[in-house]
């Protein structure tokens, strides 16, 4: 879609378009959010624009007191980051198609309408007759000869197999991927790799109308839970509400990553196998091509691979969030990096970090495991989308060259840092690595 700058957006275009945006998943959630834009886009629809600062939000959007100061409350601009992030993500991934943007540009608190519109369709060029084709040393009548129904059929029979020809070639040859992608992957693009995706379910407690077994009532319940219930249509009716343990349900993020991998092993022609944590034993992934998704405290697979990396994702406590801790920090470098106000990287605490380990499959340097893992699942997802993107592996492949080494090595990691909305993952930023060993023999 392109911007255009006329017409100019109507009133009642303006108030459409803020509708939509409210009564969008992104929004539904979040009435802080829904209010101060609803306030913002008040005050430019209503021709107000002058005097919409910080302050002015402040006081009469978010109920700040008059003696609101913004060098000790930034509230409002935390809001105001978020609202914009909000109104992006919901432009590129909810509704790109919407006839009218609402974009909040940066430094400012007016928002501006944007008109959106579609590039108009190429006008048909209107068909030229063909120049008559040379003639020398021809027939002058050859051109004129009508043409049999048996040379139809013949030249129609060539035409199909020289398509299926072409086709069987590009079949066999499948689709060419980068060298880096190629050598960072490699047994896992092999053709018989066979590669496990392997996703971490979180043990959990899953809303129940009744208890399995009516003879032994569970002993949670909740009649907070029951009116929640009751608020969501389609479901029927109930009088109470049970939750019972359950380890069924991967985290989306992990989802998402395996999704991301998955699309990259299809385009090369893989078909890799998926299953749950929870449904194998650690014996069955001895000596196989295996890609896993989670991070420790949902997954002991995953607790039990990191534990003797130079990164490990630490789960959270008393004292911290969930971390990825640096064991051994460079110059420079954190000893976590976390999503803490004032952290490694953090902002606003919309920040996720991710860790890729890549190892050769318990010491068999023919078979490759590879850890998705992170301090939230956007985190896994970001990691899983930073080892499937060309362009990301050729600039690190740069950075191990750097480093004398002649491409990638036999075990190393990565961290990255993605910025995250909601439980997704917006975009991917290299932070560091470490190889942990070089030879691949």
């Amino acid at each position: 879609m392109e911007k255009s700058l006329l017409p100019e957006v109507r009133e009642i275009e303006k108030r459409e378009a803020l509708q939509r945006v409210l009564a969008s998943s992104g929004f539904q959630r979040s009435d802080q959010l829904k209010s101060l834009l609803s306030y913002i886009c008040e005050r430019e629809i209503s021709g107000r624009r002058d005097g919409l600062d910080e302050y002015t939000v402040a006081v009469e959007a978010l109920g700040r007191p008059h003696d609101y100061s913004s060098l000790e409350d930034g509230t409002v601009r935390n809001r105001i980051h978020n609202l914009r992030r909000r109104l992006e993500h919901y432009y590129e991934v909810e509704n790109p198609d919407d006839p009218v943007h609402i974009e909040l540009p940066k430094g400012s608190y007016c928002p501006v309408f944007q008109r959106m519109g579609v590039r108009p369709p190429s006008e048909p060029q209107p068909e030229v007759a063909a120049p008559p084709p040379a003639r020398h040393g021809t027939d002058p009548e050859f051109w004129s000869q009508p043409v049999t129904l048996r040379t139809v059929c013949l030249a129609c029979a060539i035409a199909v197999v020289a398509t299926a020809g072409l086709a069987a070639v590009l079949s066999k040859t499948g689709p060419a991927l980068d060298p880096a992608l190629v050598e960072a992957w490699g047994p896992l693009l092999t053709k018989n790799a066979n590669p496990l995706i392997c996703i971490s379910t979180a043990a959990q407690l899953t809303l129940m109308q009744r208890p399995l077994e009516p003879s032994s009532r569970p002993t949670v319940t909740s009649p907070d839970l029951l009116a929640w219930y009751l608020s969501l249509p389609g479901l029927p009716p109930a009088k109470e509400i049970y939750l019972g343990p359950s380890l069924t349900s991967p985290f989306w993020g992990d989802v998402a990553g395996a999704v991301a991998v998955s699309q990259l092993l299809s385009g090369a022609g893989i078909t890799p196998e998926l299953l749950p944590e929870a449904a194998i034993q650690l014996p069955a992934l001895n000596k196989r091509n295996l890609l896993m998704f989670g991070r420790p405290g949902f997954s002991k697979t995953i607790d039990l691979y990191l534990r003797d990396k130079p990164f490990r994702v630490r789960i959270p406590d008393q004292q911290r969030t969930t971390s990825i801790w640096n064991v051994d920090p460079r110059p420079g470098e954190p000893a976590e990096y976390d999503t803490r106000v004032g952290g490694a990287g953090a902002a606003n605490g919309d920040t996720a970090f991710g860790l890729i380990t890549v190892m050769p499959s318990w010491g068999d340097s023919n078979r490759r495991t590879v850890v998705f893992s992170g301090t939230l699942s956007p985190g896994t997802q970001a990691a899983s989308e930073f080892f499937s993107s060309a362009r990301q592996l050729q600039a690190l492949l740069r950075l191990f060259r750097k480093e004398g080494l002649p491409g990638f090595p036999a075990a190393y990691q990565v961290v990255v840092r993605s910025n995250i909305f909601g439980t997704s993952a917006l975009d991917v930023q290299y932070v560091t690595h470490r190889v942990i060993s070089k030879s691949r023999n």
